[in-house]
């Protein structure tokens, strides 16, 4: 996200900043002139990127998202307020949404350790399906009805907003039986997670494929995971079409029946066993209550604002600094006068144009110029503007003559500065200077990818994309700065060019592995990490990485045969950890054992080995040794709740009431969230 300070014109629409960008469209902050002179009301405006304007498939989809959404007349969906086309660029102009969508929510949440609360997510559910009712309901102006599906009705396109309004968004791939676009039967599209039996066996799909997306994201939320998941897309898609999800109290015991049954009916194989429409399934999830119960918008406003703090937030900034420097807002100093307006798309504003004053005759003037001519040139009036333009043009001709700061000069001094924000002042300046060269933009970029200012990061290296537009580097570190801010698909279109520009470097497919596992997909991360392998076969870090996932997958023996030659090449001490978790499970403690305190001779401070380690002792009955083992892990890595849970349990095993209690007050207060799940195991 950029602000930039100078506005622009597009037709009608004086466009003051980029706030969004995606791997499609760009959209800006810009207002409309209207026909009295005043400007319009601020509005988001969605532009084609420019590479894809010359694609005429791409030019109807996106004009057909915007067909389809302003026949759907509902404050739970985006409003559409224009569109077009200007000298043959298409445009859509719609309501300015401030918020965050629901899977940056989720991923913010998983980020720190938290689930978003059940009611929050009912809310948001709830909400973003009565847009989704009414969009199946929507009749044309003939009474005749649109039969519109959305088709990718997915946390990514639901908006949450700051004031806790929730709007469904992107119908780009949406259908309607009176509406152009959209996709031939068969063809499949959206994210397949969500995907229903029907629309992954190429057969018609109506408005209860888009009921079963919603029971996938139900399912998440009650279970912590999706309900198809495998190793690959074909093995997730084969799932779905078996369509035997796993019921939702075998992952937790404490959710409501009620809510159970609503979840699976809305995930059932057969369209006809589902809900009949969003509407029941609506009234169905109000109806639970107690536990279930749905938040209030003001609950969901206060939860976004927690996890989105407004001072922090990059893009409540990159909006507000979006609002400051827009010259269109009334009062704004830079506003146009009328008269000095653009043309609209298709005519020039009316002007005003003053009449020429009458001269008066020639000899009584020079008369008058005799008499006043010398105190005119004396007057404050004019001799006080004649030495402030003096003043001007002697700092104006400073500063042109000033000796300038070279870009090396720069560099060096940004690498000496320990303040982070004159650091990045000192890169913004480089980025912004012609005479930088490919390495010193490189240098840059990597400085600016160290700092937390991610928005401002994002700056310097697309500066570096633009100036050298054939380089990988610059690409890994666009992706690198989208994959801070959360921004998943554009952080893919610039992998997806990295690899283009090197198509055997790893590096692209390990970034990719960060982005899937931000997203909190297991089988994607672990088709980066393959993929990473493929090309650098050699390569210690990738294989270790790849033998942690298929640990944590519970691929036991493949995670063995992998961290199993790392450790033949080279002693590691966190894949020496890790291998002694998989013998642990494979019920072989005394290797486990060995393998585990020979990580800890090598790396005293890894706290994950003596959490393994305290798994180990308490399997073979040393519990004394397995609390010390636990408490020291806890103790270096206090993020981590596993080993203050395990402590629990084994406190509790061993009877210790009063040492159990005060570790599940220690859980309360320091995982709140997973507070509950982590207490209700430990028992005895």
């Amino acid at each position: 996200m950029s602000v930039s300070q100078t506005s622009t014109w597009f037709g009608r629409y004086r466009l003051t900043s980029r706030i969004a960008t995606g791997g499609m469209a760009e959209v800006y902050l810009g207002r409309m002139l209207l026909p009295d002179g005043r400007f319009g009301p601020a509005m988001a405006v969605k532009r084609l990127l420019p590479h894809l304007i010359a694609d005429p498939a791409i030019v109807r989809m996106f004009l057909n998202e915007a067909d389809i959404t302003r026949q759907i007349q509902h404050p739970n969906v985006v409003r559409i307020l224009d569109l077009g086309q200007v000298r043959g660029e298409p445009f859509i102009a719609m309501e300015l949404l401030e918020g965050h969508s629901f899977a940056e929510l989720r991923q913010a949440a998983a980020h720190a350790g938290l689930r978003v609360p059940l009611g929050i997510t009912l809310r948001v559910l709830t909400e973003a399906c009565r847009g989704l009712d009414a969009a199946h309901r929507a009749v044309d102006a003939k009474g005749r009805e649109l039969r519109i599906v959305h088709r990718d009705f997915t946390p990514d396109n639901i908006h949450v907003g700051v004031n806790g309004e929730v709007k469904v968004i992107d119908f780009g791939i949406a259908k309607s039986s009176r509406i152009g676009g959209g996709t031939e039967p068969g063809t499949l599209k959206g994210k397949f997670f969500y995907m229903s039996p029907e629309m992954i066996a190429g057969q018609p799909v109506d408005h209860r494929a888009d009921l079963f997306a919603a029971g996938v994201m139900l399912y998440e939320q009650l279970c912590g995971r999706r309900p198809f998941t495998g190793l690959n897309t074909e093995e997730v898609l084969n799932r779905i079409s078996e369509g035997k999800p796993k019921r939702p109290t075998e992952f937790d015991p404490s959710v409501p029946p009620q809510l159970e049954l609503v979840c699976l009916t809305a995930l059932s194989k057969d369209p006809s066993q589902r809900f009949p429409s969003l509407q029941e399934f609506i009234h169905a999830i109000e109806a639970v209550g107690g536990p279930a119960r749905v938040a209030s918008p003001e609950e969901v406003s206060a939860y976004v604002t927690t996890i989105f703090p407004a001072e922090r937030d990059p893009k409540r900034i990159a909006l507000r600094r979006a609002r400051l420097a827009d010259p269109s807002t009334p009062g704004h100093k830079d506003e146009l006068p009328l008269d000095l307006l653009p043309p609209l798309q298709d005519s020039q504003p009316p002007r005003k144009v003053p009449a020429k004053p009458t001269a008066p005759p020639l000899l009584p003037r020079v008369g008058r110029a005799l008499g006043w001519g010398l105190r005119a040139v004396l007057s404050p009036q004019v001799l006080g503007p004649l030495v402030l333009a003096a003043m001007v043009l002697g700092a104006a001709g400073y500063w042109v003559l000033r000796p300038k700061t070279t870009p090396a000069e720069r560099l060096e001094r940004a690498e000496a500065r320990g303040d982070p924000a004159a650091r990045m002042r000192e890169l913004v300046a480089i980025a912004q200077d012609p005479q930088s060269t490919v390495d010193q933009l490189r240098r840059a970029g990597e400085l600016a990818l160290t700092l937390p200012d991610h928005e401002t990061a994002l700056e310097v290296v697309q500066a570096f994309v633009h100036r050298f537009p054939a380089t990988e580097e610059a690409y890994l570190q666009e992706g690198s700065a989208l994959i801070a801010l959360r921004m998943g698909k554009r952080a893919d279109a610039s992998l997806d060019k990295a690899v283009e520009l090197a198509p055997q470097d790893p590096r692209p497919d390990l970034l990719r592995a960060d982005l899937r596992q931000l997203q909190g997909d297991a089988p994607a991360t672990l088709e980066a990490l393959n993929t990473a392998t493929r090309k650098a076969p050699q390569d210690r870090d990738v294989a270790i990485r790849r033998g942690e996932l298929l640990s944590q997958m519970g691929r036991l023996d493949e995670a063995a045969q992998v961290l199993n030659g790392v450790l033949k090449k080279r002693f590691h001490p966190g894949a020496a950890a890790e291998l002694g978790f998989v013998r642990l499970r494979q019920n072989q403690p005394q290797e486990a054992s060995r393998l585990l305190k020979a990580a800890l001779g090598k790396d005293p401070q890894l706290a994950k080995a003596y959490y393994y380690l305290g798994a180990t002792l308490a399997q073979v009955g040393d519990m004394a040794g397995a609390e010390h083992a636990y408490r020291e892990a806890d103790r270096l890595d206090p993020s981590d709740a596993r080993p203050l849970a395990a402590l629990c349990i084994a406190q509790a095993h061993a009877g210790k009431t009063a040492e159990r209690d005060a570790i599940q007050k220690d859980l309360a207060v320091r995982f709140p969230e997973q507070a509950p799940r982590l207490i209700a195991d430990c028992h005895p």
